[in-house]
């Protein structure tokens, strides 16, 4: 029996890591967002290198899920590479290394952190963090994270810090304006498939 009971903990384990990762069986209604207001804007104004631009290397057929990685150009895109840049990593995460070369025709070339004054509901914007938390990531974390789409819905919070916004799996959720930069090169807008009647 002990010796049952030790072959199936590692499975048990294992379902239970999945569950907890993938937020399994928790409603898919809006998380509430925090009464105290951190401050809002990074320490410094664009906490990326010089030339560092986002690049899909995860999900790139997902509007909502593609993730972005900070990365330089190598490849310009041009006929001979069918439209696709060729980027690296230049910070090393657990998805993408530094140094990782990657093809791909989902980059975006200029953006800067939000200001406050510029969210508004309908804009299509970056964000990193946990979706449904609006803890807003320390200055030392931007420049390493992983970024995804928003598509903001609500900035009746704004002075706290605060928008909602439609994030990937249909979840909608709070996110802090430190996690949030605007796209300037491509703008973004939310394809016709994806806009709520």
């Amino acid at each position: 029996m002990n010796r049952v009971f030790r072959s199936s903990l590692p499975m048990f384990m294992a379902a239970l890591l999945i569950l907890t990762i993938t937020n399994c069986g928790a409603d898919k209604e809006e998380a509430k967002a925090p009464e105290s207001v951190p401050e809002t804007e990074p320490a410094v104004a664009d906490y990326l290198g010089e030339g560092v631009v986002f690049a899909a290397y995860e999900f790139e057929d997902d509007f909502f899920g593609t993730c972005f990685y900070p990365a330089k150009i190598i490849t310009e895109p041009s006929e001979k590479t069918k439209g696709e840049y060729q980027v690296m990593g230049v910070t090393g995460t657990h998805d993408v290394a530094e140094g990782q070369k990657h093809w791909t025709k989902n980059v975006i070339l200029k953006s800067h952190p939000a200001k406050k004054d510029e969210l508004k509901p309908g804009m299509v914007v970056l964000y990193t963090g946990v979706g449904s938390s609006p803890t807003p990531a320390l200055d030392e974390e931007l420049p390493y994270n992983r970024w995804r789409r928003a598509y903001i819905q609500k900035t009746d919070k704004l002075s706290k810090g605060i928008v909602q916004a439609k994030l990937p799996e249909g979840y909608s959720g709070p996110l802090h304006i430190r996690n949030i930069r605007v796209c300037d090169e491509p703008k973004m807008e939310l394809p016709e498939e994806l806009k709520e009647e």
